[in-house]
Parts: structure tokens; C-alpha cells; sequence
């Protein structure tokens, strides 16, 4: 009878641990990327007029990636209202938005960036129209931040600019960041519990075997 109990006492210990295990390496753990933007837009070439659109970049922002895909703003252009009787048009007007990472998790990240190139094409001409859109190349590099890899993709890819008296001419940019993880290594402690239940599946197994060959 102590026998007995003593091999029941020991399968729900190690059911006990190779439930804590699976419960330990299957769980989602969070994965909040901190990042901030900045940006150009290169009025050399490709406007008529003075300029009316600035860009005003992300700062302290933050996502987190354990979804696999999110939305990440960028920033917000900002179109200011013409002044009386003029108008000013971008053709083909490049901007660029540097997309950088600041930590992942609490662990800082150096020395890791990504560059969304795009441009302005439209006409501003007076504080209640705009025709202005902000067109982005998708981009193709992918960004290594260790136990995370992203992709970014545009899939509204011509942003309309609105003008000055809707929504205070404020626009926001944003990206579809999708997020991978690399196969995840079993920590030592993991591979300890499965091992202890393994170990005693064995045990309590050849324990009975002696026990069915006793009672022939």
C-alpha cells in the first residue's frame, strides 16, 4: 500500500512538472519594441511655391510585437494653410523617414536603422483643398533586432494629405511592421523538468513491470 502511493505521489509530481514545462515554453511573452522616427523632405527640386508640408517624426514611441503584425506610426505630416491666392505644387518631391529603434525588451539597440524613401505629388491652393499625396517605396530590407526580425510594408501606399482645416492638416504616416522569431532554444531549466518527468514515466513503468511479474 505505501508503494502504491508513494508511485502515485510520484506521477502527479512529474505530470505536475511536464504540465510547467509546456506551460513555461508555450506561453507568449510579450515583446515591446521602443523606437523613435526622423525625417527630410529635399525641397531642391520638385516644388512650385513655397513650401506648406512639414513632417513631424515619432518620438518615445512603442509597439509591441508579440502579435506578429501591427501598425506603426511613423509620424504625421502636417500641411499649413497657403497663403491668399497662391498655391504651391510638388512633383515627384522626395522625402525619406529613418525608422530607429531604441531598445527591445529593456535591451538597447545600436547601431540599427531603416530608411522609407517616398514622394509628394499634388497641389496645395488653399486651406480647404488638397490634392497632395504621399506615395512610400516598399521597402525590401528586413531589420535584425536578435530575438526579433521585422519587415515593414505600405499597403496604403498613396497617403492623401488633407488640407489645413481638416483635422488641423495633420496626416499620419504609418507602416504594416510584421515581426518573426527565431525557433526558441529550451532554456536549461525547461529541459531539466522534461527530463525529470521522462525520468519518472520510466520509473513508475519499471516499477509495475516488477510488480506484474511478482504476482505470476
Amino acid at each position: 500500500m505505501s508503494m502504491t502511493k508513494g508511485l502515485n505521489g510520484l506521477r502527479s509530481a512529474v505530470i505536475a512538472l511536464g504540465l510547467a514545462a509546456c506551460t513555461a515554453t508555450g506561453a507568449d511573452a510579450a515583446a515591446i519594441l521602443k523606437y523613435q522616427t526622423a525625417t527630410a523632405v529635399d525641397l531642391s527640386h520638385g516644388i512650385s511655391g513655397p513650401n506648406v508640408i512639414s513632417f513631424t517624426p515619432a518620438t518615445a514611441a512603442g509597439v509591441d510585437l508579440s502579435s506578429g503584425t501591427v501598425n506603426t506610426g511613423l509620424g504625421t505630416f502636417v500641411v499649413a494653410p497657403p497663403a491668399a491666392g497662391s498655391a504651391t505644387t510638388y512633383t515627384n518631391t522626395p522625402f525619406s523617414i529613418t525608422f530607429l529603434p531604441q531598445d527591445l525588451n529593456g535591451t538597447p539597440l545600436t547601431n540599427v536603422s531603416m530608411v522609407f524613401t517616398g514622394v509628394l505629388n499634388g497641389v496645395v491652393d488653399s486651406p480647404y483643398h488638397s490634392t497632395v499625396t504621399a506615395t512610400f517605396n516598399n521597402p525590401t530590407q528586413t531589420l535584425d533586432l536578435g530575438d526579433q526580425k521585422i519587415t515593414f510594408t505600405f499597403p496604403d501606399n498613396a497617403k492623401l494629405l488633407v488640407p489645413s482645416q481638416s483635422n488641423g492638416g495633420v496626416t499620419t504616416a504609418e507602416a504594416l511592421l510584421t515581426a518573426t522569431q527565431p525557433p526558441a532554444v529550451p532554456e536549461p531549466s525547461t529541459i531539466a523538468l522534461v527530463l525529470t518527468t521522462l525520468g519518472g514515466l520510466a520509473l513508475r513503468r519499471r516499477v509495475s513491470g516488477r510488480r506484474s511479474r511478482a504476482q505470476v
